[in-house]
């Protein structure tokens, strides 16, 4: 599937195009700005050349390039025609930046596209991906389509690939997207499907935070989004959250009762920080609940008060 022909044209230069490597960026490039120096245009351009200004100017900040507003000026200022200034545009390092996939297009034996075409073409893949769902930051900026524009894939094609994305993701167990999708778009696991590579890091951090909540679920606590997103940006694994979630769970419901009983903060909130986090206050908490069960009953509490006050924190 190609970009700048339809299936089973000729070749040739591309119907897309308006004429090759030099494309102008402006409207008439045979066009002469008037001389400077005259005239009642701003900058010490004539109103003919204020306006030929002001009508390019407007171009640039379409593409992004309003950057180039002074060295525009001072073409104009030097009297230069529109077809220089065109040239000159295209010569500078932000023109071809922002362009970049004329010049591998160049390579390629392909049409360079006009800024027109390109926007265009760009804006197809924009609206693509947003219908999709693809999260923010993902195929959302020029660089990111620069190598599908530099190798001719269609809109259509990106199209086709979005939706056998999908149709994979349908085919998907249900169960394991549970978790998943109370934080989390299908447009995620598509961007996943889309570019592998690129999503790869995204998608994993997500899928950990999801199998942490589910963790924390099986241990009858609960997870919001933000912590099990820290957590997997630790690197904790639905493994260690299982273990860490069950420790939490037992430490909560046993000091909690402690807490009722002689006074303190100590909850499954609190046994998770611990836990998780070896968070100081919530060990000192724990400790002196303990000491003081032991001081109550003689120094004879139960195995699971003394197991309390050995434990390390952020054991799991």
């Amino acid at each position: 599937m190609v970009l700048s022909r339809n299936p089973g044209a000729p070749s040739g230069p591309s119907p897309l195009t308006s004429g090759g490597p030099n494309a102008p960026v402006i409207g008439n490039p045979n066009t002469s700005a008037p001389p400077g120096g005259g005239g009642g245009g701003g900058g010490g351009l004539s109103a003919a050349q204020e306006n030929a200004y002001q009508a390019i100017l407007a171009l640039l900040k379409q593409y992004g390039l309003e950057s180039l507003a002074p060295a525009l000026l001072g073409m104009f200022q030097d009297g230069l025609s529109e077809a220089e200034i065109n040239l000159r545009i295209q010569d500078t390092d932000e023109y071809k930046t922002r362009f970049a996939a004329n010049e591998q297009r160049r390579k390629n034996g392909l049409p360079v596209l006009s800024p027109a075409e390109y926007l265009s073409v760009e804006r197809s893949y924009r609206e693509i991906m947003s219908t999709a769902g693809l999260p923010y930051g993902f195929y959302d900026e020029p660089s990111d389509f620069e190598a599908w524009i530099a190798n001719d894939v269609s809109p259509t094609e990106i199209q086709g690939r979005v939706r056998v994305a999908g149709e994979a993701l349908n085919s998907l167990d249900e169960t394991a997207l549970a978790s998943f999708r109370e934080f989390y778009s299908d447009g995620d696991i598509v961007a996943y499907m889309l570019d592998r590579e690129r999503a790869v890091p995204i998608l994993e951090r997500q899928w950990r935070a999801a199998q942490i909540t589910s963790a924390a679920r099986s241990a009858g606590l609960d997870s919001e989004q933000a912590l099990s997103e820290r957590l997997a940006d630790m690197g904790v694994d639905r493994g260690t959250a299982q273990q860490g979630f069950g420790t939490a769970a037992h430490l909560g419901e046993t000091v909690g009762r402690l807490s009722q009983v002689y006074g303190g903060d100590y909850d499954q909130d609190e046994a998770v920080d611990e836990v998780f986090f070896g968070d100081s206050g919530a060990r000192r908490t724990r400790k002196r609940l303990a000491s003081q069960e032991r001081a109550q009953f003689g120094g004879s509490s139960g195995a699971a008060t003394q197991s309390l006050s050995t434990r390390k924190a952020g054991q799991v």
